[in-house]
């Protein structure tokens, strides 16, 4: 996709990848993604961890956090918190600012990585 201003082309990406956590071994915030022109989000939650707790958030411009429900591919399920590994998850992000997925408790290691799509 493409936007001209002036002009001037600007090629906008049709997907981005963000890793909010790589192997984490100890509760993080981790990193924050700009949604941008971005509609949505797949998230994959892998690692060796026995047992953890993942909060989704979406952020305002002011930084405050509110729970952001996606739905799990596996069983289709609604929610903004997740206790298990090795899944996916979709998001919708249209209109938010920021997305974050915060790792509250971990016993090994959990890395979470998304892609974002126009």
């Amino acid at each position: 996709m493409t936007e001209t201003t002036e002009n001037v082309v600007v090629t906008i990406p049709d997907k981005s990848t963000i890793t909010f956590h790589e192997a984490t071994t100890s509760p993080s915030e981790g990193e924050e993604f700009v949604v941008g022109h971005f509609r949505e989000l797949t998230v994959k939650i892998s690692g060796s961890s026995t047992s953890q707790e993942i909060k989704f958030y979406a952020v305002d411009e002011n930084g405050e956090k509110t729970p952001l429900s996606g739905t799990n591919k596996t069983d289709f399920q609604l929610g903004a918190s997740t206790l298990n590994t090795n899944q996916y998850w979709d998001f919708d992000i249209a209109g938010l600012f920021k997305v974050a997925f915060e790792v509250l408790s971990v016993n090994g290691d959990i890395t979470v990585k998304g892609i974002a799509v126009s």
